[in-house]
Formats: structure tokens, sequence, C-alpha cells
């Protein structure tokens, strides 16, 4: 069986699956942000796991890509590396307090990327 058919049998609903996938790309993307060691290269390190999110995302509700998509998708991520801007340069010598930090912002980031992106591909059936 493939990867996707499983995690449908073993998650049946979608809204569940659609919490697993936020999630997991919210714990990636905490990991990279307090992984990172020179300030402001968590922004480089999240932006694949937000993309791989809504990748999954499109995937989970049969949505295919087309350029229009991918460019939104790329412009969001850059928003988010905007909004995480604030948090990097007033902590970004804070040795462990700025590392937690950085994780908990790239956490609610993804998170409100996430779920933003569920709600419109539930409204709209696509990306764009």
């Amino acid at each position: 069986m493939k990867l996707k058919e499983e995690f449908r049998r073993y998650i049946p609903d979608q809204d569940k699956r659609c919490s697993a996938i936020i999630h997991t790309a919210s714990a990636a993307a905490a990991t990279a942000a307090a992984a990172t060691v020179v300030p402001g290269s968590d922004s480089v390190a999240i932006a694949p796991v937000q993309v791989a999110m809504i990748t999954a995302l499109a995937d989970e509700f049969e949505v295919h890509w087309t350029d229009a998509a991918v460019r939104s998708t790329l412009y969001a991520t850059l928003g988010t590396m905007v909004g995480k801007g604030g948090a990097n340069l007033v902590l970004r010598w804070v040795p462990v307090y700025g590392n937690v930090v950085r994780a908990a912002v790239a956490v609610s980031v993804t998170q409100a990327l996430g779920w933003a992106v569920v709600r419109k591909l539930r409204r709209d059936g696509r990306l764009v």
C-alpha cells in the first residue's frame, strides 16, 4: 500500500489528518528554528517545511498545484518570514531564550498558515 492510503486507513477523519499534517509540520518548523545558530537562518530552514505542509494539505484535498498556486504559496511563506523577523531582531543574540522564542513563533506561524490553507481548500477547493 502507498503511504497516503495507509494514512487514510489509520486516520479516517479528514479533520484529524489535516491536524496531523499541520502539527507535524509545526514540530519540524520549531525544531528547525531552535536548531539554527545563525540569526535569521531559521527562515531558510522553515520555508521548505511549510511548502511541504501545504503540498500535503493540497494532496489531502486532491488539489493539483498550478503555477499560480506555487507563487501564492511562496508569497505566503515569505510573509511568514517577515512575521518572524520581529522575533529574530529582538532576540537574535540571546542564547537559550532566543531559541525557545524562535521555536514558539515558528510553531504559531506554521499552525496559522496551515489552518488558513485548510480553510481556503474547504471553501474554494483550490489554493489560489
